[in-house]
């Protein structure tokens, strides 16, 4: 009689082991795939912000990225000078000749007017009513 409850009891617990399996299989096994999918989707952006006399090349003057995206910028300017977004509270002080690298997330949503001031324009309060580029970031 004792054996046989020991195996009663044995096969109750693997029927709960696999009822728990199936549960975890179905509730929350969904839900860690979809967390994955949604992490995967954020991309590496790279952006080459090469300053001539003050300006960029047009074809490079919109930067369209999605949220969250890890956003990697290679400047480089022929005049020294400042490069900022405001939205952003990015402020890039840049040496004539010398590649700066600079990485951050985009991580607001918006139109974000990236502007360039040279050096002897730093600390006047001039601003351009023309910006270098725009920066883009949409909604996943």
């Amino acid at each position: 009689m004792q054996i046989g409850m020991r195996l009663s009891r044995n096969v109750l617990r693997c029927l709960a082991s696999l009822q728990m399996e199936k549960i975890l299989q179905r509730c929350f096994l969904p839900l860690l795939l979809s967390t994955l999918v949604s992490h995967a989707q954020a991309e590496a952006r790279v952006f080459n912000i090469n300053i001539k006399n003050g300006v960029i090349p047009s074809a490079d003057r919109l930067m369209r990225v999605q949220k969250d995206d890890q956003i990697t910028w290679r400047i480089e300017s022929t005049a020294d000078g400042e490069l900022h977004i405001h939205a952003y509270q990015i402020d890039l002080a840049i040496k004539a000749g010398v590649k700066k690298t600079y990485s951050f997330k985009a991580f607001a949503t918006g139109r974000y007017r990236v502007e360039w001031h040279p050096e002897s324009e730093r600390g006047k309060g001039i601003h351009h009513e023309d910006s270098l580029a725009l920066f883009e970031v949409f909604p996943k």
